[in-house]
């Protein structure tokens, strides 16, 4: 059985980076909420979208750079990335464009020897 695909960016899977717990990746439904003359409460589906967060482990500072690089290769002009993302809720690997966040905290340890601690990466597909 092959491995899933839980992130790649453009051609180049990341999944080994993914830290297996907390992922936490899903497609939910987006909806209008209304109330009727009876005080019914109604939601209107109009689209179902990804969103998420997870989290990612460079063990050298050379890997993320690497990462970093490849996202700023792959930023489309409106701020989106092609990618593949493993949705918890269907269980498939969905190919789509998203718009990606993270935040980072470096790590220096005592021989002076840098690394990003884990990274904490939010999606919402476009």
């Amino acid at each position: 059985m092959a491995e899933k695909i839980m992130f790649k960016v453009a051609l180049i899977d990341c999944s080994r980076y993914v830290v297996g717990e907390n992922y936490e990746v899903q497609s939910n439904d987006e909806y209008e909420t209304w109330t009727d003359a009876n005080g019914k409460e109604h939601r209107s589906a109009y689209r179902t979208r990804i969103s998420g967060t997870f989290e990612m482990f460079f063990p050298t500072m050379d890997d993320y750079t690497v990462f970093a690089t490849l996202l700023s290769t792959n930023k489309q002009s409106d701020l989106t990335y092609s990618v593949t993302i493993y949705d918890n809720k269907t269980g498939i690997e969905t190919d789509t464009k998203v718009f990606l966040d993270y935040n980072l905290v470096q790590y220096r340890g005592p021989a002076f020897n840098d690394r990003m601690e884990r990274v904490k990466i939010t999606v919402k597909e476009q």
